[in-house]
């Protein structure tokens, strides 16, 4: 096997490995969110006004992306180390996944929960395929001839990843935005 193929096998499984337990902290969040909409029967007013009374579980995930939006506008590639950055983002993962880890309540099965999930999901596997999509770069070798691919080699799509983590909050909100049409059709249909 060559180098290149290794290179690209290591990579991709460094990657899929760090996407898996970073989507465990997406559902794990994902949960606790759905609980706090469905405790204010599905209004985004409600939800938006249950933000500020929570705030303290909102502030890390916030920072952390303010933090990724400055380092993609820096050259932070110079300055950090690939790996570490990497361990110190999958950290940084965990600790949001257990600070906001669900409710012992269980979440009602309703269809409109399920709709959002839906969307939730459509638009996070959106956000994934993007980073896949950021996944290869190619570089010209020391001697200028060949040009050589490197899978993974940057922390863009890491980084691309993580903004599925942090924005759970506005991506439920978005997902219930996306299903107003059909609750309202829904409705229209039942008067008719």
């Amino acid at each position: 096997m060559t180098s290149e193929k290794q290179e690209f096998i290591a990579g991709v499984t460094i990657f899929c490995i760090y996407a898996f337990i970073t989507f465990l902290g997406i559902v794990s969040y994902l949960k606790r969110e759905l609980y706090i909409f469905q405790e204010c029967d599905y209004k985004i007013s409600g939800y938006v006004r249950q933000i500020p009374k929570n705030y303290r579980k909102y502030i890390f995930p916030f920072v952390l992306c303010m933090g990724q939006i400055i380092m993609l506008a820096t050259r932070y590639d110079e300055i950090y180390n690939k790996e570490n950055l990497i361990l110190l983002f999958l950290i940084c993962n965990v600790i949001i996944a257990l600070v906001n880890r669900p409710f012992r309540k269980r979440l009602q099965n309703t269809v409109q929960i399920r709709k959002i999930m839906i969307t939730f999901f459509i638009l996070t596997a959106i956000i994934f395929r993007i980073s896949v999509f950021w996944s290869y770069d190619a570089y010209w070798c020391k001697c200028g001839m060949d040009l050589i691919s490197y899978w993974f080699c940057n922390n863009i799509p890491f980084m691309i990843v993580n903004f599925a983590l942090y924005l759970t909050p506005l991506l439920v909100f978005l997902s219930d935005i996306l299903n107003k049409p059909f609750y309202s059709i829904k409705k229209y249909k039942e008067i008719i």
